[in-house]
């Protein structure tokens, strides 16, 4: 969008305001239809290509317990209510506010695009970041959300990671203990340690900036000015200590309430016989596991992952812990991606009707 509006304001100076107007609209227009022909045709492919899972999912899980798999698919929401949560109060302390409606809408969709598109995690950080710039927030304050969400996710899983290792106290996860506390340590002092933009830092970024701008033979201080500003904006950022508690509790919901959804699945098909440790070991091994995978939503990987976790350390046969963690799935994975794709679509459709309303052809 802004760059289409961009171009439209540079072919006011070059020409008539008429003859933009007419160029403008239809130029968006086809970029609309390009991108959603992109999107339809990545989500067949992507359909075609886990079909085959998602029947052999189907007819694994077989009479389930309906009122567990009740109870999983509120879990479920609950987790992604949980991160919109989060990111919400990350957008708030970069000062910007949203609806808890349009902030939990942006996460179901930016989910959906996590987990069908190739690279999904980066289509799915632009999606949020345009979204974010398009309700107000700047520059600064939608790349700190994203990055600061992300930050707290990940800490808040190797705090989940450093706990289980420490319950259990064995040499096997010991490693995993190692790994975890050193990568929560590291995040954690990274969160502790943010300080506001060094000058030094802008400084280099600006002579960086005036050599590119020799190179190209562009006025050297082209673009300086907007630097500064943007390490400003940036610098004008400081969350409280409560915000970024705030943050960890939902981050850790989101998790939490995640693995309910596995433990509520468990007990959906009838495997009970694991403890609540070994369901957890076993939903850390998938969760790992996940960027593995080449698949949407790490189709695979990190089912093979949640099954030999059951099967091994908790004696479920293989054929219960399948049924589980298929069913787990079909929940977090498909149910969630499909919800978030009406989301996406919902979202697509009012925005057409809103330009079409201001005589924007969309």
């Amino acid at each position: 969008m802004s760059a289409v509006e961009l171009s439209g304001t540079s072919l006011i100076e070059r020409r008539s305001t008429n003859s933009a107007a007419k160029q403008t609209p239809g130029s968006r227009g086809r970029w609309h239809r390009i991108a959603l022909a992109a999107v339809l045709l990545t989500l067949v492919v992507e359909v075609v290509l886990a079909s085959p899972y998602l029947g052999g999912a189907m007819s694994a899980v077989d009479r389930p317990d309906l009122r567990w798999v009740a109870l999983a698919i509120i879990t479920e929401l609950i987790s992604l209510g949980a991160f919109a949560r989060l990111q919400r109060r990350m957008l708030s302390a970069g000062g910007a506010r949203v609806p808890m409606r349009r902030m939990a809408a942006l996460t179901y969709a930016a989910n959906a695009v996590s987990v069908t598109f190739p690279g999904g995690t980066a289509w799915s950080s632009g999606y949020v970041f345009n979204r974010l710039r398009s309700w107000g927030a700047t520059v600064p304050t939608a790349g700190f959300t994203i990055l600061a969400s992300g930050v707290l996710s990940t800490l808040s899983f190797a705090a989940l990671a450093v706990t289980c290792a420490a319950i259990a106290g064995n040499g096997g996860l010991g490693s995993v203990l190692v790994v975890a506390a050193a990568a929560a340590a590291t995040l954690a002092a990274l969160i502790a340690r943010r300080r506001v933009t060094p000058d030094a830092v802008v400084r280099l970024a600006a002579r960086g900036l005036e050599r590119v701008n020799r190179i190209v033979r562009r006025p050297p201080e082209l673009g300086i000015a907007g630097l500064h500003r943007f390490a400003g904006e940036l610098t004008a950022i400081k969350p409280r200590h409560r915000d970024w508690w705030a943050g960890f509790g939902f981050a850790e919901l989101n998790w939490l309430a995640d693995l309910a959804c596995l433990l509520a699945c468990c007990q959906a098909v009838g495997a009970t016989g694991p403890s609540l440790l070994i369901v957890t070991i076993a939903y850390l091994a998938g969760k790992s596991t996940s960027g593995l995978s080449l698949l949407p939503g790490g189709i695979g990987v990190v089912d093979a992952a949640m099954i030999l976790g059951l099967t091994q350390g908790g004696g479920v046969s293989t054929v219960t812990a399948t049924a589980a963690v298929l069913l787990y799935r079909l929940i977090s994975f498909a149910f969630v991606a499909a919800l978030g794709w009406m989301v996406w679509g919902g979202t697509w459709l009012a925005e057409r009707r809103r330009l079409s309303a201001v005589g924007v052809e969309g």
